[in-house]
């Protein structure tokens, strides 16, 4: 959590300058000089080393996620979510619920490290380089737009940085749920118990918590 916690204070800091920044251009409007050849426009501080320490940070949170099958089967696991897809086909089968749940989110784990490993070991190929963008400015529709902070890697698309933090913060943490889920399904024995989604409607906002466990008698529809 520890991890994951950096990587909020991160994304928190750089969304407040983003919302800053798009706050000033809307009050003053582009602030350009030269006859037009120039522009001033708003920045946020350290974006690359703050990228770069985000990345690590969510690569640390996803191979402490996959530890969570050591106390199970005491067996250790990190980011490389390929080699823990691999031993849970031989341990269980590949079809077996819980292989297909870090089968599925193999890709998206490899996304983010892929990322990671651009910044640690940059190479002059396509995808070897973290690519960041401050604001820019772009004519949309022949008016000047303010473009907000980007990313991606070196030779790929550019997407929105504040957004990609956030749906890697969310995403880390509901890959941690569905692990969790899937190993008490394996340890539940015959115990009548089963774990349900909460609606989101129902969900606390101070504490939006996601599943709950019950009895299947108690449970609607199960």
């Amino acid at each position: 959590m520890r991890h994951i916690l950096r990587c909020v204070e991160i994304r928190d800091r750089i969304s407040a300058e983003v919302v800053e920044g798009k706050a000033l251009v809307e009050k003053t409007g582009f602030q350009f000089h030269s006859q037009g050849r120039s522009v001033s426009l708003p920045g946020i501080a350290d974006l690359h080393s703050n990228s770069e320490a985000f990345l690590q940070s969510s690569k640390l949170a996803l191979g402490e996620t996959a530890q969570l099958v050591k106390p199970f089967y005491a067996v250790p696991h990190d980011h490389r979510f390929h080699k823990f897809a691999s031993w849970s086909a031989t341990k269980f089968d590949k079809d077996d619920q819980f292989t297909q749940i870090i089968t599925q989110w193999e890709p998206w784990v490899k996304q983010i490290v892929d990322m990671r490993n651009a910044v640690d070991h940059p190479a002059a190929k396509l995808g070897g380089r973290l690519v960041t963008h401050n604001f820019r400015m772009k004519k949309i529709s022949g008016k000047p737009s303010l473009i907000a902070p980007a990313w991606g890697v070196s030779g790929g698309p550019d997407s929105p940085m504040v957004a990609d933090m956030e749906a890697i913060i969310e995403g880390t943490i509901e890959l941690g749920e569905e692990l969790l889920v899937g190993l008490l399904y394996k340890f539940k024995g015959g115990l009548p118990m089963v774990v349900y989604e909460v609606p989101m409607e129902e969900r606390d906002p101070s504490c939006p918590m996601r599943f709950r466990v019950g009895l299947s008698a108690n449970i609607p529809n199960t």
